[in-house]
């Protein structure tokens, strides 16, 4: 048996009513320090929400990589989970997605190894030497992000 198990074997009541009483003294202690308010009460409080929609295009890093993925063997194996719908298949249809939204938003989040960042820079016409994969111009998400960050309102 574990310590700690063994140790929770042993614990009597007097043992429980001194831990109770031990962290009922934290709580008033802390208490006074924490500030916790519902929605209802902040929401008037609250700026109103603003949003807005930047469209951007697909770099050509990414434009290759979304195609390569088109191609493969894991969108038909998505696709067929979705015209199955049989409840194990669901796994790959978000593993699949969760590729997509990774590849939106920048191509270094599913390139891991040297070597596919390599043949992905080549395949694009770079050369892998003179060009960084974090460069923000892979990532035009991040580049209208600078845009909305920077642009004076």
């Amino acid at each position: 048996m574990s310590k700690q198990v063994d140790l929770l074997v042993r614990c009597t009541e007097i043992h429980w009513s001194s831990a109770a009483l031990a962290l009922e003294a934290l709580h008033k202690q802390v208490l006074p320090f924490l500030l916790r308010r519902l929605k209802e009460d902040v929401l008037n409080d609250l700026p109103p929400k603003i949003i807005q929609d930047y469209f951007c295009e697909l770099s050509e890093m990414q434009k290759f990589l979304y195609d390569d993925f088109s191609k493969s063997q894991a969108r038909l194996t998505a696709e067929d989970a979705v015209r199955s719908a049989k409840p194990g298949e669901q796994q790959h249809i978000f593993q699949s997605l969760q590729y997509l939204r990774k590849l939106c938003n920048h191509p270094a989040m599913v390139l891991k190894t040297d070597d596919d960042i390599k043949a992905a820079l080549q395949k694009v016409g770079q050369k892998p030497e003179k060009t960084n994969l974090f460069d923000i111009n892979h990532a035009p998400k991040l580049l209208a992000l600078r845009f909305v960050t920077t642009t004076p309102k």
